[in-house]
């Protein structure tokens, strides 16, 4: 049987090189950390050099989207962040100024280096007039009221809508919607809305003269069929009382004044209701 016989191991150069690479390991550790530290200083340095640094300070606000929002009232906004370093504006601070301005949905906001301020704005669309505290106010398309009607803007044929509940007034504005996107013929018929419990309608049709009642199903239909009826019955603007479409089988109409039937049975059109 044949010994083994194995060479000792040299401790001491172990040693000397562990040393050695603990002392190199802990260097770039040390020299990573240094870099670190001297980065964030630096970002620091710039950061607060940036702050206080006049070249930086807001010199213009470029504004666009703006159709009906006042420029006096913009301007008294915006004036406040002239001369504001643009690094220490807060967007949501401008942001929540510019709300303040009933015209303005939604605003995006981007700082231009080195001076320059960009915002642009979403105003609300009017769906309606709706009279709210004693004044005539639009409507947007969530039935809010948001601005008092005014001369400059104007009343492009939107309907009014007479509703205190906010329930109501964002059903009716619903109507009016559906209606200007699917029948806009319909839509330039109508002049006032007024909800009824529980889904139903009372329109006013300028063209008829005359209250109609109904439901938002099938409307479309049921008032060209309501004015198939007054064509073949001869009724002229102002001549019916008011017109009820909420019936699945026909449509009522009352006349302002009493048929004279001189003895002879009223045949009416087809599908239609006359009472006197």
């Amino acid at each position: 049987m044949s010994t083994l016989f194995l060479r000792p191991d040299d401790v001491a150069r172990i040693q000397r090189n562990q040393r050695q690479i603990n002392v190199q390991r802990a260097w770039r550790i040390g020299r990573s950390s240094a870099l670190a530290i001297a980065f964030i200083g630096l970002a620091l340095w710039s950061y607060q050099r940036a702050q206080s640094d006049a070249r930086f300070a807001v010199k213009t606000i470029e504004v666009s989207g703006v159709v009906h929002t006042s420029r006096v009232a913009l301007n008294a906004v915006i004036a406040a962040y002239v001369g504001v370093n643009l690094f220490k504006i807060d967007i949501a601070r401008v942001q929540a100024s510019l709300r303040t301005l009933p015209w303005i949905s939604r605003i995006e906001i981007e700082k231009k280096l080195p001076d320059m301020l960009r915002i642009h704005v979403v105003e609300r669309t009017p769906w309606a007039l709706v009279k709210h505290e004693g004044t005539l106010r639009y409507a947007d398309e969530n039935g809010v009221p948001f601005a008092p009607l005014s001369p400059e803007v104007g009343d492009p044929d939107l309907p009014l809508i007479v509703a205190n509940d906010p329930a109501d007034l964002q059903r009716c504005v619903q109507l009016v919607r559906d209606l200007h996107q699917h029948d806009p013929l319909l839509y330039s018929r109508i002049s006032e809305v007024r909800p009824l419990a529980p889904n139903g309608f009372a329109l006013f049709d300028r063209d008829l003269g005359t209250i109609v009642y109904a439901d938002a199903a099938s409307l479309s239909e049921k008032w060209r069929t309501l004015y198939s009826i007054a064509n073949a019955e001869r009724f002229g603007r102002g001549a019916v009382e008011y017109a009820d479409l909420r019936f699945a089988d026909r449509i009522v109409l009352k006349p302002v004044h009493p048929i004279a039937t001189s003895g002879a049975a009223i045949v009416p059109a087809q599908g239609a209701e006359i009472t006197n």
